[in-house]
């Protein structure tokens, strides 16, 4: 029985996590700790534990591993502190609010040798897994360019109101939608295309937020020659095409959760660009990332499958360098 801590528990995302949580029979969690104790009640009874503090939590000998599942700006001590006591890590996405933080987070948690593991999911979608699959067969020939959306209705349905309005205060959050679902997009685009070379981007809000991002459109070089265009909103209806892929011999979208593929080398069945392929084709779905990293530490699946800390921090110089060339109007390197 693998024993988790739950220390901070204000991230939109975290009722999910409990929910998966509540779901297995094969970890239990020691305590909860978050700085409002209405809250830290809340998911303790959900779990059936108690509430804690974080110094006991990270203390307890019997805690095998850590989620951080709070405001971002509350990563950065608890991880540290965390990752010295030898605990394996979740951290939500993003990994900090600065690249500064998250670089000192990255050298923690490589310097103790803990697993790690953070929020995103879109490496596990069996469409992005199959178009990966055809990059590496060379299927697409030259890739040329990219464009990758993420966007939702989040601020025009209230989902942050009340209990998540920090997603809106850039100080706690590190950014706006455009970080909040464009590190998706970009993390998604580092495991298909590698490293990004230079990045600049355009953002706005004032739809309901005036002090925050609320939507935006990037735009990325890699290095190997690909560009890529990133779409990240709050504000949005629909989000119908999620991926697009044009290279040299091949192409493909995603459209409604559905792949349309053409390629001249792919001897794939239906890769005609016509109609959406047959999902029997693709890989299978891999679990969400927060399951992943319960597998692995239950030995169920192999830790090949958690994202690394270092692309963690490679996805956190991307947006960096996004949000400094909107606010320069240039082009700005990725170190």
């Amino acid at each position: 029985m693998i024993k988790l801590a739950l220390v901070t528990a204000g991230h939109i995302h975290t009722p999910g996590f409990v929910k998966r949580i509540q779901a297995r029979k094969d970890v239990h969690v020691e305590g909860v700790y978050d700085s409002n104790p209405s809250l830290a009640r809340q998911f303790a009874e959900a779990l059936h534990t108690n509430v804690r503090t974080a110094a006991e939590l990270m203390g307890d000998a019997a805690v095998d591993a850590v989620i951080i599942s709070g405001r971002t700006d509350q990563h950065a001590g608890l991880v540290e502190q965390a990752a010295a006591a030898g605990k394996h890590l979740f951290v939500e996405k993003p990994l900090a609010t600065t690249v500064a933080d998250a670089i000192r987070l990255y050298t923690a948690i490589t310097d103790a040798g803990v697993l790690f593991q953070t929020g995103y999911a879109m490496r596990s979608n069996p469409i992005y897994r199959f178009i990966k699959q055809e990059i590496l067969a060379g299927n697409f020939g030259t890739i040329t360019r990219a464009r990758c959306s993420v966007c939702h209705s989040g601020v025009l349905g209230g989902w942050f109101d009340p209990d998540y309005r920090w997603f809106y205060q850039a100080d706690r959050s590190g950014g706006g939608a455009f970080l909040d679902l464009g590190c998706h997009a970009v993390d998604l685009l580092i495991f298909l295309f590698g490293p990004v070379a230079t990045g600049t981007a355009a953002l706005n809000g004032g739809i309901k937020y005036p002090n925050i991002d609320e939507y935006g459109e990037g735009l990325l070089t890699f290095r190997n020659g690909i560009i890529a265009s990133v779409a990240a909103g709050w504000v949005d209806q629909a989000n119908p095409v999620g991926l697009l892929v044009s290279g040299t011999e091949g192409h493909a979208y995603e459209r409604g959760g559905e792949l349309f593929y053409l390629s001249r080398k792919s001897v794939v069945a239906g890769a005609d660009g016509k109609a959406p392929m047959d999902k029997a084709l693709f890989p299978p779905e891999l679990p969400h990332a927060f399951d992943i990293f319960l597998d692995v530490l239950t030995g169920k699946m192999d830790k090949a499958n958690l994202i690394s800390v270092a692309d963690a921090l490679q996805v956190m110089k991307v947006m960096d360098a996004l949000y400094m060339g909107h606010k320069i109007g240039s082009w700005v390197n990725v170190m």
